[in-house]
């Protein structure tokens, strides 16, 4: 497959991306807030949003890998392998916050449908981006430009959910949050080379999330807990990587 965008500018296109993402998405927010619709009504709106991406993101993958391999879409083995202990940590990271704050049995049908289905479309279309078509852009850079750059570019584009009205310390745990989980997924892209994983890590992720019960006190320590997991997680995902290449240089 002939990357043009990679023999170009890859840099920009990949921040193009992330940019019109993040663009959509407020102004559909903006959209649904100032028409009054609700906490549902902001969420299907965001959800609209998302779907528009992901079927733009979708489109474009196909267009250049009608295969989609090259932007890590592999099928999951059928027996159980050394690969699959990559992921097990992700398990513990999805439930933390629903086993620390519980579950809220008061949402409707209507709203837990509204939050699966906003899950849904938020885990594949951000992965399809920053594990996929960013991915793809810098490959060619080697590993640790990528998992560096897009790691930060995730966390900054996620750092305007921190900024509410919090304490400084919350905030900046909020951002390293942000910030490390990019760097983990970008770890496990390059690792593990499959993009299904970490869609439906990050879809149970933020489905778990918002179907928890909200604790402010808690949050400071769940968000705490969470960095800790991540830091730990990228430090082992990190050797890996770095065994990997030390054994492909070996073998050339």
């Amino acid at each position: 497959m002939k990357n043009t965008a990679a023999q170009g500018r890859p840099l920009v296109y990949s921040l193009v991306w992330g940019v019109v993402l993040t663009l959509v998405v407020s102004v559909a927010s903006a959209v649904a807030t100032i028409m009054e619709f609700g906490d549902m009504g902001i969420r299907n709106a965001q959800a609209c949003a998302f779907l528009v991406m992901g079927i733009i993101v979708t489109l474009y993958m196909k267009r250049k890998d009608s295969s989609l391999v090259s932007f890590g879409f592999r099928k999951l083995e059928s027996k159980p392998s050394r690969a699959v202990l990559f992921y097990i940590p992700l398990l513990l990271i999805a439930v933390a916050q629903p086993l620390m704050n519980g579950i809220n049995v008061e949402l409707g049908a209507p709203e837990v449908i509204s939050i699966i289905v906003m899950t849904l479309l938020v885990g594949y279309t951000e992965e399809a981006i920053f594990r996929g078509v960013i991915w793809n852009y810098l490959r060619f850079k080697g590993p640790f430009f990528y998992i560096i750059f897009s790691s930060i570019f995730f966390g900054v584009l996620h750092m305007a959910n921190a900024f509410g009205g919090n304490d400084l310390i919350h905030t900046l745990l909020q951002v390293i949050n942000a910030l490390l989980l990019g760097c983990v997924l970008a770890l496990l892209i390059e690792t593990g080379r499959n993009i299904v994983p970490l869609i439906a890590f990050h879809f149970i992720y933020d489905a778990l999330a918002m179907v928890s019960i909200e604790n402010l006190e808690r949050e400071v320590l769940i968000v705490s807990i969470l960095n800790i997991l991540y830091l730990v997680y990228g430090i082992y995902l990190l050797m890996v990587l770095i065994r990997k290449h030390r054994n492909n240089r070996l073998n050339l």
